[in-house]
C-alpha cells in the first residue's frame, strides 16, 4: 500500500471502537456514531483504501485491507479495539479477525455476510455486469448515489442522514466502486465463523434485502455465544435510519463486557 489509510476521530480513552463503512461510502457516513461514541472512548472510523482520500492498494485483497486497518491502528497507537463493521466493512472485520485476532476485543457485525453471493462464477459475473450497468446514465458515481442509496433506506430515514449518505459518496469515482465490486464478490470466510472467539454482536434489519436478517442469524448461530439484535423496520442502512437506537444497541453491547 502507497500509505496509511485516512481516518476520523473522536474522543479519548477506554477500548477504542473502529467502524468500518461499507460500499459507496467513506468513513463520513459515521458521523452519528463518532459523535455519540467519543463521548465515552476513542472512537474512529476509517475510509476504506481506494475511496478517496485513501490511498489505493498496490494489490487488491482481503488480506491486504485486514493489514491496512492495522497500519493505521499502528499509526494511532492502538493495540485493541471493538470493531464494528457495516456491510463490505462487516467483511473487512471478519477478515482483520482472523488476520490479526489478537487486535480485536470484540466484534460488531453489521447488515453483512460470512460469505457473499453464489459461489457460482457465472452468477458472480452477471451481478458484476448489472453494477456496471446501472451506473452507465450516470456521469460519476456521486451523482448515482442518491439513486443507489435510497433503495437501501426505509421512508423514515431522516432527511439530514440521507444527505450524509450522499456526502459521504461525493468523492468515490466510479472505477474505484466497480473496482471494490470485484472484490466483494470474492469473499467467503463462512466456514471459519465457528472460529470466532470474541464476544460479537449481530445487527439486521427487520427489511434489509441486502443482507438479510434470516442470514444474519444463521451467522449468530455458528459464532460462538454470538447475539443478535434485530431492528423492526429498517433495512440495509440501520445506523442511519435510526442512529438513536442503533448506538444504543451497541452500548448495551459494550457495557456488558466492562
Amino acid at each position: 500500500m502507497n500509505g496509511t489509510p485516512s481516518w476520523l476521530a473522536s474522543g479519548s480513552g477506554g477500548t477504542p471502537l473502529i467502524l468500518l463503512h461499507g460500499m459507496g461510502s467513506t468513513a463520513e457516513i459515521w458521523l452519528p456514531q463518532i459523535n455519540h461514541f467519543g463521548r465515552s472512548r476513542l472512537a474512529v472510523a476509517w475510509t476504506q483504501p481506494g475511496f478517496f482520500p485513501s490511498p489505493a492498494l498496490k494489490q487488491q485483497s482481503w488480506k491486504a485491507l485486514a493489514d491496512a486497518l492495522e497500519s493505521m491502528m499502528q499509526a494511532m497507537g492502538i493495540d485493541k479495539a471493538h470493531i464494528l463493521g457495516h456491510s463490505m466493512g462487516g467483511m473487512v472485520a471478519q477478515e482483520f479477525y482472523h488476520c490479526h485476532p489478537q487486535r480485536v476485543a470484540s466484534l460488531i457485525l453489521s447488515s453483512t455476510s460470512g460469505a457473499f453471493g453464489s459461489a457460482d462464477p457465472q452468477w458472480k459475473e452477471e451481478f458484476i455486469r448489472q453494477r456496471h450497468e446501472a451506473m452507465e446514465p450516470f456521469a460519476n458515481f456521486a451523482e448515482a448515489a442518491p439513486t443507489l442509496l435510497a433503495a437501501f433506506m426505509g421512508p423514515d430515514t431522516p432527511a439530514s442522514m440521507r444527505e450524509l449518505a450522499n456526502v459521504a459518496a461525493r468523492d468515490i469515482t466510479t472505477q474505484d466502486y466497480l473496482t471494490a465490486m470485484q472484490l466483494l464478490v470474492t469473499f467467503n470466510r463462512k466456514a471459519d465463523l465457528a472460529k470466532i472467539a470474541v464476544p460479537t454482536l449481530l445487527l439486521a434489519g427487520e427489511l434489509d434485502n441486502q443482507a438479510p436478517p434470516k442470514g444474519m442469524r444463521r451467522m449468530a448461530e455458528q459464532i460462538p455465544n454470538a447475539q443478535y439484535h434485530e431492528f423492526p423496520g429498517l433495512q440495509h442502512m440501520a445506523n442511519l435510519e435510526a442512529p438513536e437506537l442503533y448506538n444504543q444497541a451497541i452500548e448495551n453491547f459494550l457495557s456488558a463486557l466492562r
